[in-house]
């Protein structure tokens, strides 16, 4: 279901009070002897669709920003780890300057939770010398029980679920080392002041009851995160590029670091967060209940700086905006490109020397199309559109053909790729006659109004949403097909695993055809004979690898295929019951004192 939100007056932590944690972190002379891991899960079986190329060469936001965080707050001695670049490591191989990590920070999406329960079973391996384990990500915010007794026997399990951003890490930490006694195991610190109920006034975090040894028992929730409104408090992205394993196979960590200026070859984009929030709320989406209904943004100077430093020190000039609807604000958007239209990179201005692409809703870009031409002048590039469904069967959110093809076109003027991201749901058909119902008919209708890309996934129940448990009691998800059971992998758009149709096997076809209907040699030669087009190049190279993906996805993805034609299909009754009960922590008169007392202060 849906997270709930904290009462309006307390959703966001005091202005300034993330820099005051960061300060007094630093000021403390043992956090830069203390060895931490950042490592990133990845799943690789999640490798579907047309864009499978870049999640290699994607940087995500979330562990470098958990990793800036770090060392801003003084613990110099990190190194963070993609397991899309690392796939054979092992935490339990790692050696920070000859010392094993007394910090794990596991950040995971539910689609690569597998990957994120090993290496917790991984670090286990060590005894008593493994490390204080923190799980965070989508996957913990969602569903935090699942890090406890991740493994057949129920004895690995990180030792705190995170359900929130930075500053709950921080204050975290802040508290560990307020009571850590002489150079104590941090992980020590940490159960001691568990069991004395000194954790439980501090909100966004899950953590078992009782003593460590004995059997898993119930769970202690602290509650929602209060979350930084002012995104310029957070440390500087370019304070964790110098912290990331070079790509390898091997277990352990290199020696070094990968530098700063050779990261342009492995990574040919990177991500920002820049805004958090949208006034949407669609019954498949998430977004909005986490961020607790609110919006909240980086100033544009601020923008303007990171991309210009990240550029200028890593060679690469490609970003992607982790927005949730870039066009929510039109007066953010309106300042933060005015800002970047000032921007140079070695010189060259921001219009000539950077690629930015982000999300929005085609009803509120088209709403504002008169700032595109600012927009563009700031560098943005590209435009990945939710928009779902074309004849708003499924969701409605302003969209339509006349004002699709409208905006196209306007974009393809200014040389600013359309990219529409689409979702093929129960009821509708591959193909429709007379309508643009059918799932052919509104990827032919995008390709000829000027989408350089598209992307099709299926209707699949988004946990956190508002519409996640109807799915479940309604008998739509699979629990198993020919004795194949789902997993948290098949949770990612690409796998039918949410359906009414008798014959499921259809469904995932669709949407393989549908990608053939616009990846295609066809489309390929006539992409290359429109050479006045302003976005040729692109087009050009999404047809070649969107084809290529095709080709490894139908590859991929057929031994689910032939599992959903054998069947037979057994679907789930109800919504998966968590396997340990959660419950808030009780409150004592004392941290009654201390949570009045910090109020104060």
């Amino acid at each position: 279901m849906e997270l709930p939100s904290r009462p309006k007056n307390d959703r966001y932590t005091p202005p300034g009070r993330y820099q005051e944690l960061a300060r007094r972190l630093r000021g403390n002379a043992d956090v830069a002897d203390i060895p931490s891991l950042v490592c990133y899960a990845f799943d690789y079986r999640t490798r579907l669709g047309p864009f499978l190329f870049a999640d290699k060469r994607l940087l995500t936001a979330g562990p470098r920003a958990v990793a800036a965080a770090l060392v801003d707050a003084g613990f110099v001695n990190t190194r963070i780890v993609l397991r899309q670049w690392n796939p054979n490591f092992r935490a339990s191989e790692a050696r920070l300057d000859g010392k094993v990590p007394e910090l794990l920070l596991v950040s995971s999406m539910q689609i690569h939770s597998a990957s994120a329960y090993e290496m917790i079973r991984d670090a286990h391996r060590l005894g008593h010398d493994r490390p204080l384990i923190l799980a965070g990500g989508a996957k913990a915010i969602y569903e935090p029980w699942d890090f406890f007794g991740a493994d057949e026997a129920r004895k690995c399990s990180a030792d705190v679920a995170v359900t929130g951003e930075e500053f709950v890490i921080l204050e975290l930490l802040d508290r560990l080392l307020e009571f850590r006694a002489g150079g104590e195991h941090l992980r020590k610190t940490f159960h001691r002041l568990r069991r004395s109920g000194l954790l439980d006034d501090i909100p966004g975090m899950v953590f078992r009851e009782g003593d460590e040894k004995e059997p898993l028992g119930r769970l202690i929730n602290t509650g929602i995160q209060r979350m930084v409104q002012n995104l310029d408090e957070l440390p500087h992205p370019v304070v964790s590029l110098g912290l990331l394993e070079p790509p390898h196979n091997r277990s352990r960590l290199s020696a070094k670091p990968l530098r700063v200026d050779k990261i342009y070859k492995h990574a040919g984009m990177i991500s920002l967060v820049t805004t958090h929030g949208c006034k949407f709320h669609c019954p498949y989406c998430p977004i909005p209940a986490y961020n607790q209904f609110t919006f909240r943004y980086k100033s544009p100077d601020r923008l303007r700086d990171e991309i210009q430093v990240l550029a200028e020190k890593t060679g690469v000039h490609a970003f992607f905006g982790t927005d949730d609807n870039f066009f929510n604000s039109r007066e953010t958007v309106n300042d933060i490109f005015s800002s970047m239209a000032k921007g140079k990179v070695h010189g060259k201005p921001f219009r000539d020397s950077i690629f930015f692409g982000t999300e929005a809703t085609e009803f509120d870009v088209f709403k504002n199309q008169d700032l595109l031409p600012l927009c563009r002048e700031g560098g943005l590039r590209a435009i990945w559109f939710g928009i779902e469904d074309m004849t708003a069967e499924l969701v409605k959110k302003g969209q339509s053909p006349e004002k699709t093809k409208t905006l196209f076109q306007i974009l393809t003027k200014m040389g600013i790729c359309p990219m529409p991201m689409m979702m093929h749901h129960d009821g509708q058909p591959l193909a429709s006659r007379g309508n643009l119902y059918g799932l052919i008919n509104q990827v032919n209708f995008l390709r000829k109004s000027g989408s350089v890309s598209v992307q099709v996934t299926i209707l699949t129940p988004s946990v956190g949403s508002k519409g996640y448990e109807e799915t479940f009691k309604t008998g739509m998800v699979i629990d198993n097909a020919n004795g194949q059971k789902v997993e948290d992998y098949q949770f990612d758009g690409n796998h039918l695993i949410a359906t009414t149709d008798a014959k499921p096997w259809r469904k995932q076809i669709n949407i393989f055809i549908g990608y053939a209907s616009f990846y295609n040699p066809i489309n390929f030669v006539r992409a290359i004979a429109r050479w006045n087009d302003p976005l040729w190049s692109y087009r050009v190279l999404y047809q070649v690898y969107g084809m290529a993906g095709l080709v490894k996805s139908v590859a991929t993805g057929w031994g689910w295929i032939k599992n959903l034609w054998r069947g037979p299909i057994q679907k789930m009754a109800d919504v998966p019951r968590r396997r340990l009960e959660m419950i808030p922590p009780p409150v004592t008169p004392e941290q009654v004192a201390r949570m009045q007392l910090a109020q104060s202060v």
